[in-house]
């Protein structure tokens, strides 16, 4: 009987590790980083981690979410405010401020369609991620408002 009971401690302390810092159906980590454009902070563009497959699963993740601030630096939110993105890899995208940010001008590439990088969000860490723009180029189209 005692060694049922340990078994179960055990199975609920993975459980709960397991599920720790989600909010929803996968696991994530807190995830923080800067993005910048030739060296100069970005304010106000929407970042997106967008989990990508891995082997045979179907099943990736929500998409993490977050807002730069006025020196570039984000905190990624996916089930709750700034609880960090999905475990597992990722492909990274910037798109332009909304419409509350009429003025906003930047040098660099500005898409959420395109990846700017992928990174691998680890569990039991705080992930720092370091997204540096590429600058725009004339064969770059402009970003286009709410884009």
């Amino acid at each position: 009987m005692a060694r049922n009971s340990v078994r179960s401690s055990w199975c609920v302390a993975l459980l709960l590790l397991a599920g720790c810092g989600s909010g929803g159906d996968f696991p994530v980590a807190p995830t923080r980083g800067k993005v910048t454009c030739e060296g100069q902070p970005v304010a106000h563009v929407m970042v997106f981690f967008e989990p990508l497959q891995e082997g045979k699963s179907a099943l990736v993740g929500k998409q993490g979410f977050a807002l730069a601030e006025e020196d570039g630096t984000f905190v990624v939110s996916t089930y709750g405010k700034g609880d960090g993105a999905v475990i597992g890899k990722h492909r990274v995208r910037v798109g332009p401020p909304g419409e509350g940010h009429p003025n906003f001008k930047c040098a660099c590439v500005l898409n959420s369609e395109v990846d700017v990088l992928q990174t691998e969000i680890k569990a039991g860490q705080t992930n720092d991620v370091e997204l540096k723009l590429k600058k725009r180029t004339a064969q770059d189209p402009k970003p286009l408002p709410n884009d």
